[in-house]
């Protein structure tokens, strides 16, 4: 480092201490243009990233940092939460647990390493490491709300709200503590926690983007429970304001343009010869909030079926391909001049992650719901596949989405106009696959789910290929860890309650209704 830089390092440090960020960042910004490997302002910028919710940023930033500072845990740690908040587990679990080796004494990095493990759904080793951080500190707040997420995933709920109480009573992680107790209650009165709620959302504290948007979903959560609609739609729309990012329309609109036009019958028939035969996979995909963790618990009731969960295989695969990215000819052009060995040797992982999940099982699900934008390479790998697409009431889907926490990667969601309008293009993408894809989507609608759930569940059961068993009707006795927002819900038999729950918004929903254009409901 040159002296230039070390004092220009030193000096953006001096203001980032004393909590001058608008000055120290643009600081950071100067060394990198002089030194971009520059690990201190690498690290910085990535913290800077990481706390306004520019999670991509902040792993580039991040990542750069752990070359030069490979031997300081805080790196690895924060890029671990990175990865983790990004859905790139293994690469999240591999960050933490070299943060908890090179340093085994605190207590923070194992909680964290055990929420990976609990979001891997692998109980035992999140257990493990919850327990060790606790021993480490007893008032842990990571590990004390970890271990409550993680009765919540296998159903012990008693247990959960015990654990939340714990770090509430410790005064630690709150925002997130909060939320979890909002959403493990159902509120039929004014509970003390959402004076408390309130407080916090007012008090002027500086907190992250997300920590300060789970509490307005906490509290709309409270209020939509008493009734209070409009009160909950506001504070809705708060935390997605506060906790996602922009969302780019238009460049949206052009990678699914892309799509249809690159991916038609003749790319499939010119292709029809390069996959596996395997029948393992059962895909469930639609929107989130869809019925797909409910579809994944009814199938993996089955003696010869194992849940595999969200599997980020083909998500993780779409990144590499560039098909996140902006289209390109070129992009095309190496889609196009993909050959048989390519396809192969892609299936080929894939069906060895299924083998790390269950050895035995006649099928797996991968319940992903954005494999949807994958279908294009799913169909062409494992012809033999089921593929169940899960339907449900667009403003149903909706309403749903803008009322539950999900990652800053579902910025779609950011406002009525924008999710209206991206659902109108999901939509539009699943009518083009159901054209041109070399193989039948078998779409279940949750309505006729919940309204005919033995006759819709056979049929279900009967698309994977195996004989009907009288314990897929006991989706809600599973003993798969579910780590997704429907986790409450699976726990209990079927019910019918959300089902039209738009209506219940009233004006508060024209946005959303107009942007979804012919796919809004019809006026009673």
């Amino acid at each position: 480092m040159n002296s230039t830089v070390a004092r220009l390092v030193q000096e953006a440090l001096s203001h980032q201490h004393a909590g001058r960020l608008g000055v120290a960042l643009p600081m950071f910004e100067d060394v990198l243009a002089m030194d971009p490997q520059n690990p201190q302002a690498n690290f910085s910028l990535g913290i800077a990233a990481y706390q306004s919710g520019q999670i991509g940023a902040a792993i580039r930033f991040l990542s750069t940092a752990t070359k030069k500072a490979g031997k300081h845990p805080q790196v690895h740690q924060l890029l671990g939460l990175a990865l983790m908040n990004a859905g790139d587990l293994p690469g999240a679990q591999k960050a933490l647990r070299k943060a908890v080796s090179l340093a085994p004494k605190e207590a923070d990095f194992h909680a964290q390493l055990g929420d990976v493990y609990r979001m891997e759904r692998r109980a035992v080793m999140a257990r493990q490491s919850f327990q060790r951080a606790l021993q480490l500190d007893p008032e842990n707040g990571y590990a004390l709300l970890g271990m409550g997420q993680l009765e919540v995933s296998v159903g012990n709920l008693e247990e959960a709200e015990a654990w939340f109480e714990k770090a509430k009573a410790a005064g630690k992680e709150l925002p997130s503590v909060l939320h979890a107790l909002t959403l493990a209650r159902k509120f039929e009165e004014k509970p003390a926690e959402l004076d408390e709620i309130e407080t916090l959302i007012s008090d002027g504290t500086p907190r992250a983007p997300l920590d300060q948007s789970k509490l307005h979903w906490a509290a709309g959560k409270v209020y939509f429970d008493l009734g209070e609609v409009e009160k909950a739609d506001e504070h809705y729309a708060s935390a997605r304001k506060i906790g996602y990012p922009p969302f780019d329309e238009k460049a949206h609109d052009e990678r699914i343009a892309f799509m249809k036009e690159v991916f038609n019958k003749e790319f499939f028939e010119e292709r029809k010869d390069v996959g596996d035969q395997s029948r393992r996979p059962v895909f469930i995909f639609g929107m989130p909030r869809s019925g797909t963790t409910l579809v994944e618990q009814i199938v993996s009731r089955h003696s010869q079926a194992v849940s595999g969960g969200e599997i980020a295989f083909f998500r993780h695969l779409q990144e590499d391909m560039g098909l996140k990215g902006q289209p390109s000819a070129a992009l095309e052009q190496r889609l196009r001049n993909m050959e048989l060995k390519d396809y192969r040797k892609i299936a080929r992982k894939y069906l060895a992650e299924l083998e790390a999940i269950d050895r035995k099982a006649a099928r797996v699900t991968d319940k992903m719901p954005h494999n949807f934008e994958m279908l294009w390479l799913m169909s062409l790998l494992f012809p033999n596949a089921a593929y169940v697409h899960c339907v449900r009431e667009p403003a149903d889907t909706c309403v749903s989405l803008l009322s539950h926490a999900l990652s800053p990667a579902h910025n779609y969601c950011v406002t009525q106009e924008t999710l209206g309008h991206y659902f109108q293009a999901y939509a539009g993408l699943m009518d083009h696959w159901t054209d041109v894809l070399p193989v039948q989507l078998y779409n279940l609608s949750y309505e006729k789910l919940v309204g005919d759930q033995e006759g819709e569940s056979r049929s279900l059961v009967a698309q994977t290929g195996l004989d009907w068993e009288d314990a897929c009707l006991e989706f809600h006795k599973g003993d798969s860890p579910v780590t997704t927002f429907s986790n409450m819900q699976v726990r209990r038999p079927m019910f019918s309650s959300s089902i039209g729950r738009w209506k219940k918004h009233g004006q508060t929903l024209q946005p959303l209704l107009k942007a979804l254009g012919p796919l809004a409901p019809a006026a009673d």
